[in-house]
């Protein structure tokens, strides 16, 4: 007989802290709505497994792995049967150093006890359960935001009026999956909602969880369940599409996608399968993942710009370049990036998960390699190493291949990820 618990616990900064996301650092101004972590934890007879949802741009690896080390002493769940991922809202905490902002360390902290908190009270609250899943569609929210130029480029954000511009250079990915578990009243518990964009629709100086944490609320209000949200291969998707005159920044946007999503949502809820006793599997390997290095001629002209300019600056050519000088150290003290490729199945449903921010291809080629019906992709999961271009796109530029800290891997590092993938998904099969 499955069993099943979840938990939310607020994250939310003291107004004043930063938000990271953009170029500079950004002090927060008030809270729109809280930040949250949201945690499940579903056991079989044999297997425990939680999956964990965070309101933050990304977390250091390191950080996932202290948590998930303090929920096994806590609650007794192996460390390695823990998901933890982030829904990259760019309206959240300082959990990570992206850019211009810098971590703050006792917030880091926070956010790792709350984990380790969530997955704990989410383990003490299991009931005996019955699970659903199935995969439905959201058109028109996420688009991908790279063009190719008539020129060969690739442009990140172009005008598509523009005439140097031919059409999209790659795809996004509209599917809905939803993962639903209910008490043996027919009562629901929570769900586990998979969706590919950026969370980047709110903006503005205030706290805020963006259309996941919207979505989370709607169901929340209309079923009664908990959701852990699991962002997609987002890295080359947004909600920006200059050809259309729907909402897409600010309140009005998290809104659409929040009544879009729930709708799906529910649609699929009404015709949802159930069972008592699905199977439960798990499989992770680890990947060394190589870096790009910058080039040394390169290092020193920015070791020179560094001490001319000073920091911290609004020039986005100082921050490349003590982006790439922190890089280069970063690879000195560790040679190579821990990848966590996990897979979890859960009966007819896989879950297929890695540290990267992974462009929409990769998702989508890990989809149709699946041995399993309906695959979530779930990027940003036990870390962050940064976006995971296409090597066409490292080769033929815009914004997400950039190289520093949060673009930083090989070009064959999509490729090896999804392969790794499918791996583990046909061992689980």
């Amino acid at each position: 007989m499955t069993h099943a618990g979840f938990f939310t616990t607020d994250i939310t900064p003291p107004v004043g802290a930063n938000i990271p996301g953009g170029f500079v650092a950004s002090p927060s101004t008030g809270i729109h709505d809280p930040l949250e972590i949201s945690a499940a934890v579903i056991a079989g007879d044999d297997l425990t497994l939680a999956l964990v949802g965070v309101d933050a741009v990304s977390l250091k690896t390191e950080d996932v792995l202290e948590a998930r080390a303090i929920a096994e002493e806590t609650c007794g769940i192996p460390a390695e049967n823990v998901l933890v991922a982030t829904s990259h809202v760019h309206s959240g905490g300082p959990a990570n150093d992206v850019l211009g902002t810098d971590s703050d360390p006792q917030y880091r902290a926070h956010v790792v006890r709350q984990i380790a908190s969530a997955i704990a009270e989410a383990h003490s609250r299991m009931v005996p359960a019955q699970l659903g899943w199935a995969a439905g569609c959201a058109e028109g929210l996420g688009w991908n935001r790279r063009w190719v130029l008539r020129d060969g480029t690739h442009r990140t954000h172009a005008d598509p009026t523009d005439p140097d511009v031919l059409d999209n250079a790659g795809p996004s990915d509209p599917q809905v999956l939803l993962l639903a578990a209910r008490d043996l009243d027919e009562d629901i518990l929570g769900f586990i909602g998979n969706f590919t964009c950026h969370t980047t629709i709110m903006g503005g100086r205030r706290f805020a969880a963006g259309y996941p944490g919207a979505w989370r609320r709607t169901m929340q209000a209309l079923t009664g369940g908990t959701m852990v949200f699991l962002n997609g291969a987002m890295g080359d998707v947004t909600q920006v599409n200059k050809l259309s005159d729907q909402p897409q920044k600010g309140e009005a946007g998290v809104e659409r996608f929040a009544r879009a999503l729930a709708g799906e949502s529910l649609k699929l809820l009404a015709d949802m399968h159930w069972t008592d006793d699905p199977a439960l599997a798990i499989a992770a390997e680890i990947i060394d993942m190589p870096f790009r290095v910058p080039d040394p001629d390169q290092l020193a002209a920015d070791r020179e710009l560094l001490e001319t300019s000073g920091w911290p600056s609004t020039d986005h050519e100082v921050i490349f370049a003590r982006e790439r000088v922190l890089l280069q150290q970063y690879i000195d003290e560790v040679g190579a990036a821990r990848c966590e490729v996990k897979c979890i199945r859960i009966g007819d449903l896989a879950i297929a998960s890695s540290p990267g921010q992974m462009f929409c291809d990769f998702g989508l080629s890990t989809k149709q390699r699946s041995p399993f019906a309906d695959t979530m992709f779930v990027s940003l999961a036990n870390g962050n190493i940064g976006y995971i271009p296409t090597a066409e796109a490292i080769e033929k530029g815009g914004y997400e291949p950039t190289l520093c800290r949060g673009s930083r891997s090989v070009p064959e590092a999509g490729d090896m990820i999804v392969d790794a993938s499918v791996r583990l998904l046909e061992s689980l099969a």
